[in-house]
């Protein structure tokens, strides 16, 4: 009977089981390390027996490893120099032996297991007094850092410190050696030993070594091994601000120097150390991973997230190694990486949502419906404006609802009591809701991404991510984006490597279709779209009088009637593009320090835009009765159409693009002279080509869900019209039809460019750089004197806190001088001019079988190349205390000749003008960028980040023809001795006693004709420049735990802008206007008080000899200071603490809020923000107030 065991007694002998089966391992493992040990023992204790005379080395030492079954290793040369040798022993061990006649010899031995190894013996020296140098490192904190190497330097001696940061090391006394201190994420730093014996050393945190590198596109290389002007941003930096406006451009406003971005409408956005060109591109070049991307492609195919570093090539050493485009300045983003070795796979999500919501309607400044039907009554003139004349065609055939009421009470139609109270009905109305509700929607930004990055060994590393982006914007645009990103590195072989990235985005975009004849900028304040119950109003007074629609639609049969929000749904306004690139490289290792790199990249850009109008939408409807002949007579012959009556009017337009670039390139590297020397050098060609095709084609009477359209005789309607049309246009005897059926059109460039760049370092302190490039395109001309103009720099740099007499500076870190100079350029804009006429086919539309003809565009011109722009930069990087303190300064002198632009020429020549090189023009300016640590405790920093830039424009030769007027002044903004952008404006002298605008000429009279000849260019004053002089921003970053609060304010300074003013002078009330037409002019002794001219009839009395309005518009008291600071963006985010990141199995979370332009504090004292405005024109644009914005981004494990 077997013996039942019981469960704590089988849970014992499991215990034990278990504990025996641990202890296997180990007692293997010691049982071997004890018959070693024990074996090597006997043999160094073996007793040894020999007699020896004059007998080699080498005998004696196998006999003595035979008896003592060991094995003697030595260096045959060292031992046959030794010669002859006696030896005698009886019965000994071995290692007395040994030490018995080596010694004598100059040699040594050690035991190695059951192996003796004899050596040369160390030369003794005398002793050296010593002294012992003790230390503790810490964290700027006072935290002790275990494990920081301390060494000496220039040698492998040294030790690490203890778990309580402290170190001692013995040196020789009476010497003052140099130790280097490093720590994984710390900045290394280096201890000069002086008398005494203990140190306390602080290291810093790596903040800024993310500068030491800069990526050019071409080639990376240290920042200290240049002497170019860069500025580099992260990738951190920009896809946290990019959540705030879905622009990856505008997010960097405010990160680095020298870059503008402006909000102004009409004026250059984005420029970098100001306007070198006039009508050639003024943006900067972008380029992606090394490759230049083609004009507007940068948002629809990179994500913000994808970015790893943005950096900003600002003078010639560093952007003219791109040729004839880089004159404007560079961007260079680089794209994130997997990274070789991080075998785990690592998946981020980031998501947010922006909410703008609706414009700010009171910004505009418009008058409300009270003030309309007021100013209405005040400005009614029924005997300039009669009934019978403002109700026909000729009259414009509309009549608005205010006027009603008052034509009939000035033709006694009703008493004055009927007429007010209609009108105070009207006053009583505000459709400001309906807008907003029917119109319009709230702005908002939504975006998701999820990117995973990983290696599966050390030879393959991808990085990859998915995208999705919702825009709703306020004019009812839905956009829906989504975009992939994979980028593959392969490492085939220690010399081979290769990188893959491909790119993709969809982009669909839904417009909500507006209303033909009503907007938010035209419609009365009082026009209300839906009655109480919802149900649309009718609006036919917008097009026509009633009357006069009558018989129209009499005439044609055909229903001309207008409802708004009837209209917004006949038809549909949508688009889809598709943008894909493919960027592939390779690296070749030839031989040490040589290295070829070739590059290939392919873009694919395609759009189609689908625009349709219903046979119910009261655009087609309204263009079928411009193409009807009434009936003739009226009551036996139906009316004539010309086009057809069923179908809708489709427009279908597409843009295919495509671009590709091969470079072939070589990198040299080498460092020379015990590593005092290093030339870096890269040589290559590159082959671009780019071909964009667009066509759009119109069918009428087009059916949807057919697919299919009618037929016309198109030709004939554009050729010869319709006379005696229903509905014709005002002052033509016919109505022809200008739309066109099929328009294509294509724009092709191509490059084929050359360059080197060579820096030259000695020393690791003197540095010398120097690049070529020269540039052939079919957009120059052909002569060689325009193909074969090189593009060059040169550039010094001096890294003096590297000299020794820097080494008693102990507070700088960094101390370097940069000096360049070179020569840019900036190239012709396609299809504008070149070495050949630019041709525009043409079918004729007058006779058949003609063929096709040709018109010439633009003129060759065989002189015709890229603007040049010669530039000066000297700059100085600094850093101090540990680091906590660095700034750059740079000041730089830009120089571009041989402007392009369209001159006018002989028109005897067959054309009017020509696209021409033809003036030069200056920049100049500085820009500094300054950052502090101010506090870095162990829970709580402080950083500061402060960038401004000046900037200075002046044209310097401008060869127009004509002679400058002071009427054309006004209006210009480049003229020859001044700055660019500039802003001209008229002495304003008042107004006369009739209500008139008057000026002062250049010797202080007072002219009220614009016609006057004392009226010259030199009574026109200068006010200033539309761009600011003066731009920056100040940014702060704290953090606490896991909390981190960021705000930027942004400045611009120095600037100018024309105030809006009342536009309304004359005419009748038919949309709504400023409300500084209230403060107008309106009888003698008003211009005591007032600057603004009084409103008159008719037109023929708005400009007379003795009435110029434009001497009010662009007079010197409507010129304001646009400068403004602004509070960008404020973020506030919180990550999550790790232990509960570890319950939810995820690596790090973090929540984020942010909020952009809360606050704005701005010079001028009109409520104007610079950033909605129209600087030039005085308009003021559509403003919002503050966008709010919510994130989430979550590390997995």
């Amino acid at each position: 009977m077997k013996k039942k065991r019981t469960k704590k007694r089988l849970t014992d002998e499991l215990s034990v089981r278990r504990f025996l089966i641990k202890m296997k391992l180990p007692l293997f493992l010691l049982m071997i390390l004890f018959l070693s040990v024990n074996t090597v023992a006997f043999s160094q204790t073996a007793k040894i027996s020999v007699n020896f005379t004059e007998t080699p080395l080498s005998e004696v030492f196998a006999e003595l490893g035979k008896q003592a079954k060991m094995v003697f290793l030595y260096d045959h040369k060292l031992v046959e120099s030794k010669g002859k040798v006696s030896v005698k022993a009886d019965n000994q061990e071995l290692e007395k032996v040994l030490k018995e006649f080596l010694p004598a010899l100059g040699l040594t031995y050690v035991f190695e297991d059951s192996v003796v190894v004899i050596r040369k013996a160390p030369v003794d020296r005398p002793l050296k007094a010593v002294r012992m140098i003790t230390g503790v490192v810490t964290d700027e904190t006072g935290q002790p850092l275990p494990g920081v190497h301390v060494v000496i330097k220039g040698s492998h001696k040294g030790v690490a410190t203890d778990v309580n940061g402290k170190f001692n090391v013995a040196v020789e006394d009476g010497t003052k050696p140099v130790f280097v201190l490093s720590f994984v994420g710390m900045e290394p730093q280096e201890l000069k030993v002086s008398e005494k014996d203990n140190y306390k050393v602080v290291l810093t945190a790596k903040l800024q070594k993310f500068d030491d590198v800069i990526v050019t596109g071409y080639q990376t290389i240290s920042r200290e091994r240049s002497a170019g002007s860069y500025s580099r941003v992260s990738g951190e930096e920009v896809s946290k601000k990019a959540n705030l406006t879905g622009n990856i451009l505008e997010t960097l406003e405010g990160l680095t120097p020298g870059l503008s971005v402006n909000y102004g409408t009409g004026e250059d956005k984005f420029l970098i150390r100001g306007t070198t060109s006039i009508n050639s591109s003024t943006e900067p070049l972008i380029v992606v991973d090394g490759v230049a991307l083609e004009e507007g492609n940068i948002e629809e195919l990179i994500n913000s997230n994808d970015i790893e570093s943005v950096t900003f090539l600002k003078d010639a050493t560093s952007a003219s190694i791109w040729g004839a485009r880089a004159a404007n300045g560079v961007i260079v983003i680089t794209t994130k990486s997997g990274k070789t070795g991080d075998h785990r796979l690592k998946i981020t999500y980031d998501g947010s949502f922006t909410y703008k919501g609706l414009p700010d309607f009171g910004y505009r400044g418009l008058m409300s419906s009270e003030q309309i039907i007021q100013s209405a009554k005040e400005i009614f003139d029924p005997e300039a404006y009669p009934w019978a004349t403002v109700t026909t065609k000729n009259g414009g055939a509309l009549v608005y609802p205010h006027e009603i009421p008052l034509y009939q009470y000035a033709n006694g139609e009703i008493d004055e009591i009927e007429r007010d109270r209609q009108l105070d009905a009207l006053a009583k109305l505000n459709n400001r809701s309906q807008i907003e509700k029917y119109l319009l929607q709230p702005a908002l930004f939504t975006k998701h991404t999820v990117s995973f990055s990983g290696a599966a060994n050390d030879i393959y590393s991808i990085y990859g991510s998915v995208g999705y982006e919702y825009n709703q914007s306020t004019e009812r645009a839905n956009t829906n984006k989504i975009m992939l990103n994979f980028k593959h590195n392969i490492q085939l072989k220690k010399w081979l490597k290769i990188d893959l990235t491909t790119n993709l985005s969809v982009q669909n975009v839904k417009t909500g279709l507006m209303p033909a004849y009503t907007n938010e900028n035209t419609i009365l304040p009082y026009e209300m779209l839906a009655d109480e119950e919802g149900n649309p109003i009718d609006h036919s007074h917008t097009v026509f009088y009633k009357d006069y629609q009558d018989e129209l639609e009499t005439k044609s049969l055909l229903d001309l009637s207008y409802v708004p929000l009837d209209d917004m749904k006949e038809g549909f306004n949508k688009s889809k593009s598709v943008n894909g690139r493919v960027n592939l490289g390779i690296a070749i290792n030839l031989i040490k320090g040589l290295k070829y790199e070739g590059r290939f990249q392919y873009q694919q850009n395609y759009s189609k835009s689908e625009l349709f109008y219903s046979q119910n939408s009261s655009l087609v409807r309204i263009e079928l009765a411009r193409y009807t002949k009434p009936a003739n007579p009226p009551s036996t012959t139906a009316p004539t159409y010309y086009l057809p009556t069923t179908g809708g009017r489709y427009t279908l337009a597409n843009i295919d693009g495509m671009n590709w670039t091969i470079r072939n390139q070589f990198n040299y590297d080498r460092v020379f002279g015990k590593d005092k020397q290093q030339i870096t050098a890269i040589a290559g060609m590159e082959i671009q080509s780019g071909v964009s095709t667009s066509n759009s084609n119109t069918r009428r009477g087009y059916d949807p869900q057919s697919q299919t359209y009618q037929a016309y005789d198109e030709k004939e309607l554009a050729t010869n019209g319709v006379s005696g049309a229903v509905y014709s246009n005002f002052g033509t005897p016919r109505n022809t039809l200008v739309t066109k059926m099929f328009s294509q059109s294509e724009t092709e460039k191509r490059f084929v460019s050359f360059y080197s760049n060579v820096a030259y370092t000695y020393n690791s302190k003197y540095t010398l750089n120097g690049s070529i490039r020269v540039d052939q395109s079919n957009l120059y001309g052909s002569d060689p004197s325009v193909q074969f103009k090189p593009i060059w720099s040169v550039g010094v740099a001096w890294n003096l806190k590297r000299e020794s007499f820097m080494d008693q500076v102990d507070f700088l870190n960094r101390l370097d001088f940069r000096f360049s100079y070179g020569l840019g350029g900036n190239s012709p804009k396609p299809g504008k001019g070149g070495p050949y006429n630019l041709l525009n086919a043409k079918a004729s539309t007058m006779f058949a079988g003609l063929g096709i003809g040709y018109d010439i565009m633009y003129p060759a011109n065989d002189k015709i190349h890229w603007e040049r722009t010669r530039t000066i930069n000297g700059g100085i990087d600094v850093a101090m205390f540990n680091n906590r303190i660095t700034a750059s300064i740079d000041v730089y002198h830009k120089l571009t000749t041989e402007l392009l632009a369209t001159k006018p020429t002989d028109q005897t020549l067959g054309w009017e003008s020509f696209y021409t090189n033809f003036g030069d023009m200056k920049n100049q300016g500085f820009e500094v960028s300054l950052r502090t640590k101010n506090i870095f405790t162990r829970n709580f920093s402080w950083s500061t980040v402060l960038t401004m830039t000046n900037n200075r424009n002046k044209v310097l030769k401008l060869n127009l023809d004509g002679a400058m007027t002071a009427g054309k002044k006004v209006y210009m903004d480049y003229i020859e001795g001044y700055a660019g952008n500039s802003l001209f404006a008229y002495r304003w002298a008042g107004l006369s006693e009739e209500g008139n605008p008057q000026v002062y000429n250049a010797e202080g009279q007072i002219i009220s004709d614009y016609q006057d000849e004392s009226l010259t260019e030199d009574a026109v004053k200068f006010m200033g420049v539309t761009q600011p002089k003066w731009y920056g921003a100040l940014t702060n970053n704290f953090s606490y735990k896991g909390f981190d609060f960021s705000f930027m304010l942004v400045y611009n300074f120095g600037h100018k802008m024309r105030r809006d003013v009342n536009n309304f002078w004359y005419g009748r009330l038919a949309r709504n206007v400023s409300k500084k037409f209230l403060d107008r002019w309106r009888e003698p002794g008003d211009e005591k008080y007032t600057d603004v001219p009084k409103y008159v009839s008719k037109t023929v009395e708005n400009k007379t000899k003795s009435r110029d309005i434009t001497f009010y518009e662009l007079a010197d008291i409507n010129v304001l200071d646009a400068s403004y600071v602004k509070l960008r963006d404020i973020t506030l985010s919180y990550s999550l603490p790790k232990s509960l990141c570890d319950k939810l199995f995820m690596d790090r979370i973090t929540l984020r809020a942010q909020a952009s332009n809360l606050f704005l504090i701005a010079a001028n004292n009109d409520g104007i923000d610079p950033e909605y405005h129209h600087y030039r024109s005085g308009l003021r644009g559509t403003k919002y107030g503050p966008s709010w914005s919510f994130g989430l981004t979550i590390n997995f494990k």
